[in-house]
């Protein structure tokens, strides 16, 4: 039985984390290499040096190290940003909410709820006009490039079009000498080629036979679900913290990063400044509550929240707000 979109969202959520999409790594090859071409157009080291480094504190990105030595040119500074920084940026941001509807079929326009075909459409558009094309001296970005081709079959798909070969692999993470095995008229797989694409009916049954395809929902996606958000005011020195599975909090030390709180859906973060105002939006958040924390191993990644606990400002080492002690 196909899963609702909630439990398909918080799958998202959850499995994302494992998956092998690295497109932030890929955005951050793009940066650099328009730095790099700016700095050859311009031929002013220093002036060049300024505006990446205001671009980069502009952007929210973390600075150089407290231990940092040596180097401290904008060339070093954003190589030292990994491609968790990059992934919170708006393009990174958008590279998400389209891998979540190229893979799993959700919509791309995760802070808005309702969605339609255009907006599909205008997300995918936004991200290739962005990266633009490979070829020339554009560094290789094969898995940006490979979730564009991933959403557009699935796009054709939707529209009951054709898609390609070169689509098809991408959409399956297939190889494309699979894929023209499969594709091949003995092969028995039921896909049907017609001028080198395969039509729309016989990919989806073989999609569907794998038993790994997941169905496009994002039809179903509920403005009114997504952003119904009920406000609740803390009264005292209570506040209601949320924990994951795995027993971790969100805490005001621990998931501070860059001098604010990442929280919200992937493709949906916002960075928030305070830990009380981070805390409040996530207490608002619907259908689930969503953070970034780091793991035992230090990597970033977020979590779903399981429930809530209370917790004293002392315990989380806050001060209490004028007019809490009563």
């Amino acid at each position: 039985m196909e899963n609702s979109y909630d439990q398909r969202e918080h799958e998202f959520a959850h499995d994302y984390l494992f998956d092998n999409f690295c497109g932030a790594d890929d955005l951050g090859k793009l940066i650099l290499h328009a730095a790099e071409r700016l700095a050859a157009l311009c031929l002013d080291d220093i002036a060049v040096d300024g505006a990446m480094k205001a671009l980069h504190e502009a952007l929210g990105l973390p600075g150089f190290r407290a231990d940092h030595e040596g180097d401290r040119s904008w060339r070093m500074l954003w190589a030292e940003s990994g491609g968790s920084e990059f992934e919170l940026l708006p393009l990174g941001q958008t590279l998400t909410s389209l891998n979540a509807y190229a893979y799993w079929g959700l919509s791309p326009n995760a802070s808005v709820g309702a969605c339609s075909i255009d907006d599909i459409k205008a997300v995918a558009g936004l991200v290739k006009a962005a990266v633009g094309s490979p070829g020339g001296d554009r560094p290789k970005t094969p898995d940006i490039d490979r979730v564009i081709l991933a959403a557009e079959g699935r796009l054709a798909l939707d529209e009951g079009r054709p898609i390609t070969l070169e689509q098809l692999s991408a959409l399956t993470r297939i190889s494309m000498k699979s894929i023209r095995n499969a594709a091949a008229p003995s092969s028995g797989s039921g896909l049907n080629v017609k001028d080198g694409a395969v039509t729309a009916d016989s990919a989806l049954k073989w999609l569907t036979a794998r038993g790994d395809f997941k169905t496009s929902i994002w039809s179903q996606a509920d403005e009114t679900e997504l952003l119904g958000e009920t406000v609740h005011d803390i009264e005292g020195e209570i506040l209601w913290v949320p924990f994951a599975s795995d027993g971790s909090e969100f805490h005001p030390e621990s998931c501070l990063r860059g001098g604010g709180y990442s929280v919200g859906r992937k493709g949906a973060e916002e960075k928030i400044e305070d830990y009380r105002k981070a805390l409040d939006r996530l207490a608002k958040m619907r259908p689930a509550q969503y953070w970034r924390r780091p793991n035992t191993a230090g990597n970033w990644g977020i979590v779903t929240a399981e429930g809530f606990r209370p917790r004293t400002a002392e315990e989380l080492g806050l001060a209490s707000k004028e007019g809490d002690n009563k």
